[in-house]
């Protein structure tokens, strides 16, 4: 049915914001020798641009390193990715990656190693078909692509910060690898968390849409030695809240595909390491806030302790809908 409105401009819907982006995400916990980051990889033909960021607490000193050049025109297959001070090589799928890069403020050679077997996201839709999921939400309803997967790693090399003496790294790693329709500041407000323990690691993520504002996307897995499975139900629940807005802790209740229950909880007052991360390249009025929080993590019923990468994440003009994930 054709309207008396519409040979007027109309209102822009929100997948007119979305757009095809592949990411690489490598995760650094080392509390031994106080180092803890992120290497970050954000490659968007659609802007002609690769963004390679590299940002590290080291021993209570944060360093950064962020650039943005042409996107590559030979990037399909490549097993390297690079601008010439960031570097990541993929030695082999699901098994070896190297982050490497020397700047003025630092020396950084890592090699991240398969711990756990890779977790792929698209059998979430099969494995708890009744919770709303990401590629859902990404790209609103539509059915367009959107590729996900994790894994539990080790990560083990040197870091020289500045002029200092070489750091020995070994410790957790962990990495996530996303490709296909997505618009990060589309989003109200996410978490994601990599936790990490001595046999078996989540990751477990909530997100709300600023499209579809009454529907939380929850996706999340658990793997150990007898593989990986799909988390069926999941709450994820910020308690307190601290003097930078950050919740105290943040409790996580999930069930497993067999009914296998589980309650995590982060304790982010007590983090041991923070850096931010620019997941988009922010327009003139600010782009979606995300902050990495390296955590003890606690299992219910279970004395072993664990460490994760927290990640909260909010659009600065819905900050309130962080208290709702």
């Amino acid at each position: 049915m054709r309207t008396n409105h519409d040979d007027l401009p109309h209102p822009v819907p929100p997948i007119a914001y979305l757009r095809w982006k592949e990411n690489y995400f490598f995760v650094v916990i080392c509390p031994e020798q106080n180092v803890f980051g992120i290497c970050h990889l954000n490659n968007e033909p659609a802007f002609n641009r690769s963004r390679f960021t590299l940002n590290l607490s080291i021993q209570g000193k944060r360093y950064s390193y962020a650039s943005e050049r042409e996107f590559p025109q030979e990037f399909a297959m490549s097993k390297e990715l690079s601008d010439g001070t960031l570097t990541v090589t993929i030695h082999r799928s699901d098994s070896h990656f190297g982050v490497a890069s020397t700047s003025n403020d630092m020396s950084v050679d890592l090699q991240l190693k398969s711990r756990l077997p890779s977790f792929d996201f698209g059998a979430c839709k099969y494995g708890a078909p009744d919770m709303y999921s990401f590629k859902e939400a990404s790209t609103y309803g539509t059915n367009l692509p959107f590729e996900h997967i994790q894994q539990a790693m080790t990560v083990e090399g040197r870091i020289t910060p500045g002029s200092s003496e070489a750091i020995r790294v070994r410790g957790y790693g962990y990495r996530d690898h996303s490709w296909g329709m997505r618009c990060d500041n589309r989003i109200a407000w996410h978490t994601w968390s990599a936790l990490n323990f001595s046999d078996r690691a989540f990751g477990i993520m909530t997100l709300q849409s600023l499209g579809r504002q009454g529907i939380t996307a929850k996706e999340g897995y658990v793997v150990d030695a007898s593989g990986a499975r799909v988390l069926k139900s999941i709450e994820v629940k910020p308690i307190g809240e601290k003097k930078d807005s950050l919740p105290e802790k943040v409790v996580y209740e999930v069930v497993d595909v067999y009914g296998q229950s589980y309650m995590l909880e982060a304790d982010v007052s007590e983090r041991l390491g923070q850096v931010a991360l620019v997941p988009e390249k922010a327009p003139a009025t600010g782009g979606y806030q995300v902050t990495e929080n390296f955590c003890r993590i606690r299992q219910h019923g279970s004395s072993e302790p664990g460490l994760g990468l927290v990640e909260l994440g909010y659009s600065p003009s819905r900050r309130e809908l962080t208290e709702k994930c």
